[in-house]
């Protein structure tokens, strides 16, 4: 389901538990034309009824996947799941896996080591949860090591949206359920 537009509006339309797995990348904060530019504690303050609509929109055995990366004030670093990790766990979501996604493109820097990854939080809204570590699970020597391989080797021309949609296939797979609704929400205006 693509849905475009204010993101509380979005929620707003939603019925509870709809959703078995919700993946997002927010906007980071840094300027891009879909966003504004705020303190560091204004963007976070703004995320909080976000997020309080996507636990109810979540189904009780429901995850979450959210995509991050690092704001940059006056040459400062500020990586932004950890700032995000507090407003997850006090609305009472859980921990899974703290997962970085390492990509090849990006801003180069002169000043530090240019940000190469983001992360990805995973979070469960409860104890009871979809786990598929075989769907995703790469045996060596096998043919899926050389179907991973080769899928390297493609993605390495793919473009970031393309590498994004791939990575979110496998977020699914992995956290979610084909049978049941996912939630992907990407640059969503707030």
């Amino acid at each position: 389901m693509i849905l475009n537009g204010s993101i509380l509006d979005i929620l707003a339309q939603i019925e509870d538990s709809s959703f078995d797995c919700i993946i997002t990348s927010p906007p980071y904060n840094v300027g891009k034309d879909y966003e504004k530019t705020r303190s560091l504690d204004d963007y976070l303050s703004a995320f909080e009824p976000v997020l309080k609509g996507l636990k109810r929109v979540l189904k009780e055995s429901g995850s979450v996947a959210w995509q991050v990366g690092n704001f940059i004030k006056d040459k400062e670093v500020y990586p932004l799941d950890i700032y995000f990790y507090p407003l997850f766990k006090d609305l009472g979501f859980r921990l899974r896996n703290r997962i970085i996604w390492k990509f090849g493109h990006g801003l180069h820097s002169k000043l530090r080591f240019s940000g190469r990854y983001e992360t990805i939080l995973w979070f469960s809204k409860s104890d009871t949860y979809t786990f598929n570590l075989d769907s995703v699970r790469v045996r060596p020597n096998t043919r899926a090591s050389a179907t991973l391989r080769a899928q390297k080797k493609d993605n390495s021309r793919a473009t970031p949206r393309a590498r994004t949609r791939q990575m979110c296939g496998r977020l699914c797979s992995e956290i979610g359920s084909a049978r049941f609704g996912t939630l992907s929400m990407s640059r969503a205006t707030m």
